[in-house]
């Protein structure tokens, strides 16, 4: 375990997490926003990159089967879930998958129901294609997320035509039961919609917690539902634009296949077709001591705010590596704390507003780095929170 306290410098690497505010907020402020991981990928995938640099050809990619392969023995494997071949289509990344479901399943004006705080790109594929968004609140019990069931009758329209899951839940880390994924297929078929499941951090559970992929549920679900998913939070790849959709039902499938032709979207990332099929079926080892280190430090964050800073109360989670953290009590409005973490504390998180107006009161914090950054953060804004 000890690669993961190394401290590797990013910047100077065209790195969106560390590069994009060193000019505005300077190479000294801790960077625990975007989420990515500090951590080098498994060295299996180092490897096959540089298999495929060292040969020197970057030409167009075609997906082997072998990548096929993988994808369906990982699912089977880690999410007890059978898939088929065909089922699978590549897309660049979730949110440019996301887009394109959106365009080709609803017009512009139809509705579209989101569990508030969200993730903003699922948010942004609905508002910047014209289309409605219809936000559902989670509620808080216990210190733990829930859907809102009876909030989403209340809000339910005629134009509503898609259910937007996240799953394993961003920002939050809920990963959400059997019974829950049951009931929302069971409101989708009363009101007929369909369901775009992002499960981009569907490796990344905690071990009393199972992933279950949404199409797994039923046959209903599977007839209804598209699960987006990728190797990229899972191995810390995600600057290697790829994903894949899952749809089982065949004539979604064929419609989103056409939609992909008409945006050209056909071969696919040549980094990303060498390094999927080494991920799944070389580096779980690596994915099951990731998580361990980061639920280490999930669990040391918890016990420095309990003991040192009670007036920020972590969330309950059973997943992610993203820490969602209650600040209310401190009863400081959002911008003021954000100025007191860049300017005083030095560390910049994501504000809860970032993810909707129900956000707010919250930050989110990334726990994918050496313990070392989250002793520096807890240690630094300690000192001006009492």
């Amino acid at each position: 375990m000890n690669s993961y306290d190394e401290i590797i410098n990013r910047f100077g690497t065209n790195c969106a997490k560390w590069d994009e505010h060193k000019d505005e907020l300077g190479e000294d402020i801790l960077q625990l926003a975007v989420a990515d991981m500090d951590f080098r990928s498994p060295k299996e995938i180092i490897n096959k990159m540089l298999d495929v640099v060292n040969h020197g050809v970057f030409g167009y990619t075609i997906l082997p089967e072998t990548y096929y392969k993988s994808t369906l023995d990982w699912y089977e494997k880690r999410h007890s879930y059978t898939i088929k071949k065909d089922w699978i289509l590549y897309s660049p990344r979730v949110g440019i998958g996301a887009k394109i479901i959106v365009q080709e399943l609803t017009d512009v004006g139809d509705d579209i129901i989101v569990n508030t705080p969200a993730y903003p790109t699922l948010t942004e594929v609905i508002l910047k294609n014209n289309r409605n968004l219809i936000e559902s609140p989670l509620i808080l019990k216990n210190n733990r997320y829930e859907i809102d069931f009876e909030n989403l009758e209340k809000v339910i329209t005629e134009k509503t035509k898609i259910f937007m899951l996240c799953n394993p839940h961003n920002p939050t880390g809920r990963v959400f039961t059997r019974e829950e994924l049951l009931k929302i297929v069971e409101f989708c078929k009363k009101y007929d919609l369909y369901i775009i499941s992002d499960e981009i951090h569907c490796d990344l559970t905690f071990p009393s917690k199972k992933h279950i992929p949404i199409c797994s549920v039923s046959k209903e679900a599977e007839g209804r539902s598209i699960i987006c998913s990728s190797i990229t939070k899972t191995f810390n790849v995600p600057g290697v634009i790829t994903s894949n959709l899952i749809i089982p039902n065949k004539e979604i499938r064929e419609k989103i296949l056409i939609a992909f032709d008409k945006a050209v979207i056909h071969n696919p990332n040549i980094f990303g077709a060498a390094i999927t099929e080494v991920a799944y079926n070389d580096c779980e080892y690596w994915l099951n001591d990731t998580m361990e280190y980061i639920i280490e430090n999930r669990n040391y964050l918890k016990k420095y705010l309990e003991k040192y800073i009670p007036k920020l109360k972590l969330i309950d989670a059973e997943g992610t590596y993203l820490a969602w953290i209650d600040f209310k009590e401190t009863n400081i409005e959002d911008a003021d704390l954000r100025k007191l973490f860049i300017e005083k504390a030095r560390v910049n998180v994501y504000m809860g507003s970032h993810f909707g107006e129900v956000g707010k009161g919250y930050i989110r914090v990334n726990l994918a780095t050496p313990r070392k950054n989250i002793e520096t953060f807890l240690n630094n804004i300690e000192k001006h929170l009492k």
